[in-house]
């Protein structure tokens, strides 16, 4: 073992050398880092080596090396790495755009008022300032302050310029972008066309996988292709045991990968319901098991891998009435449908991608939340009176989120100078102040109000890598010892057993982009797994998927559900 460990090691460190070696010769780069690969310790060791061979050169010359990466925290775990005056700069994208562009104030209003950033009833002429700070949209004594989508918007407008593109060509060298295949479409598409394939005048390091793209309705870029680029290839997995590896390098033979834990102790295999009897639903749900035995059925696989893998299971599975009845958010499900289960439900982002984080963060009183909450790098609590505000605001949410929506979005509406708030909710609001029964999402306004808010924290918790249950989008990123992956009906965007096994040469426009959206996310829960998967089909099998099935774990590891249960 101690020798297989010495080779391990050799072969990760050749990789971290290629990736430096390419970093050397200038050429822009992607790392293409398959599931439980290292990403972000290949990415830590290429900001070491700038730090030690290039920012003394960079600092004289008055030159920075861009690092985006994701969140706050992460800028702050490579601030860690740096010397007081390094000349790398991590930050965040919303963070990068502006300091980029700040400084172009008049551009900027000209810019706002031909994207059509300015607030309603708001001229250009009334504008003498531009500002970024919480990332709420309004006018305050001619300041215009723009929301987080605003600035990326407006930076994308700037690439056109190509005096603009000089300058920040001089400025930063090199950037580094974290977690590429959720990066803004928008912006990567003008990197390569203006800086890879065009001028060359900045080198860009793309860090990321790009099969684990499981959001593209928020404008992610997914993979990126240009022959302008050296790729490199993570190809060793330090997360998931050698049976897992072998099913995830079947379903995915662009990259291989050979797995660190080579013990036998992994399992994967196969569970279907071609032997069901019963009366499988119709409608949206078609073909789905009876929902009363779906929910039986589910909860006897678990108990029964539990009882056989000695230890907790995490069940991964589209967001279904049957576990909203559970988990009790079922009412907001039956409003909101789709756009609730694949989370491109504005309220719902909003909510849990600001306000519950925001809630915590003040609960916890811990600053570093509130700003990734708040998406901002400014300090945010700093004198006495701004601490009396962020208590009153959080006594505020404290108490509306025992009531209903309507309840928090007045808290929010109340406090939107210091709330980004989406201007479709402000827009929506101010609707439902002269008719209640305004249409939104083909309900009223008023009956997504009266809704209890707990339901929308419910949700949350579902959609959370911690809850025993969970959405497949909410474990990118996570990994769990043993996890059961159910495939069934939930939405219509993702029907596993009619995708997966699809040729996407013989594809194009929607279908391939439905066939790439089910293909990712299918990896993405098979590589959630450390060392045990039982993938659980609860909707008849095809012959086509029944074959793919077959290659990814092997004839002799599929079985029935009658099979499973009564093996004993």
């Amino acid at each position: 073992m101690a020798i297989l460990n010495k080779r391990i090691q050799e072969q990760a460190d050749a990789i971290d050398n290629h990736i430096i070696d390419v970093l050397k010769t200038g050429n822009s780069f992607i790392v293409e880092a398959g599931a439980g690969s290292g990403k972000t310790y290949s990415l830590l060791k290429v900001i070491d080596w700038l730090e030690q061979n290039k920012c003394q050169e960079f600092r004289k010359k008055k030159k920075n090396i861009a690092c985006i990466t994701y969140t706050n925290a992460a800028v702050n775990v490579i601030l860690e790495r740096l010397s007081v005056d390094s000349s790398i700069v991590p930050s965040t994208i919303h963070s990068f755009a502006w300091d980029s562009i700040n400084q172009f104030q008049q551009t900027l209003k000209n810019y706002s008022e031909e994207l059509g950033l300015l607030p309603e009833g708001v001229n250009i002429d009334q504008i003498t300032n531009v500002a970024y700070t919480l990332g709420s949209r309004y006018i305050d004594n001619g300041t215009l302050y723009l929301y987080h989508d605003d600035v990326i918007k407006l930076f994308a407008k700037f690439l056109y310029n190509i005096k603009f593109r000089r300058l920040l060509s001089l400025r930063y060298p090199i950037v580094l972008i974290d977690e590429y295949q959720d990066s803004f479409k928008i912006l990567t598409d003008k990197f390569i066309e203006h800086f890879v394939e065009g001028s060359k005048t900045i080198q860009f390091g793309f860090f990321g996988d790009s099969w684990q793209t499981i959001y593209t309705s928020n404008g992610a870029c997914g993979k990126i292709e240009s022959k302008h680029l050296v790729e490199i290839q993570k190809t060793l997995n330090f997360r998931s045991n050698v049976a897992v590896v072998n099913t995830l390098n079947a379903i995915r033979t662009d990259l291989q990968q050979e797995a660190v834990d080579q013990h036998d102790d992994g399992q994967v295999f196969v569970i279907t319901t071609q032997d069901y009897q019963g009366h499988r639903q119709g409608g949206y749900y078609k073909s789905e098991l009876a929902q009363d035995d779906l929910v039986y059925y589910v909860d006897n696989v678990k108990k029964q891998l539990e009882r056989d893998w000695n230890g907790k299971v995490k069940t991964l599975m589209i967001t279904h009435k049957m576990l909203a009845n559970q988990q009790h958010y079922d009412n907001v499900l039956k409003l909101l449908g789709d756009s609730l289960k694949d989370e491109t439900n504005e309220y719902l982002k909003f909510f849990q991608d600001i306000i519950e984080p925001l809630y915590k963060a003040l609960s916890d009183n811990n600053i570093n939340d509130l700003c990734d909450a708040l998406k901002t790098h400014h300090m945010l609590i700093e004198r006495k009176n701004q601490k009396k505000s962020w208590h009153t605001l959080y006594e505020a949410l404290k108490d509306a989120r025992k009531k209903t929506i309507k309840d928090v979005i007045n808290v929010c509406i109340e406090n939107v100078q210091i709330i980004p708030i989406p201007s479709i909710i402000v827009e929506n609001h101010k609707a439902y102040l002269l008719n209640p029964d305004y249409i939104y999402s083909k309900v009223t306004l008023s009956e997504l109000y009266n809704i209890s808010y707990s339901e929308i924290v419910n949700a949350i918790a579902f959609f959370s890598p911690q809850s025993d249950y969970s959405t497949e989008h909410g474990v990118k990123g996570e990994e769990y010892e043993n996890v059961l992956f159910v495939i069934g009906r939930g939405w219509n965007n993702y029907k596993f057993d009619e995708q997966v096994y699809l040729n996407p040469t013989n594809l194009s426009g929607k279908e391939y982009d439905a066939y790439i959206r089910n293909r990712n996310l299918f990896y993405v829960c098979c590589s959630r797994s450390i060392k045990r998967l039982a993938i659980f089909v609860t909707v008849p099998i095809n012959d086509e998927f029944e074959c793919y099935l077959e290659k990814i774990v092997g004839k002799d590891s599929i079985s029935t559900y009658s099979h499973f249960v009564n093996q004993d």
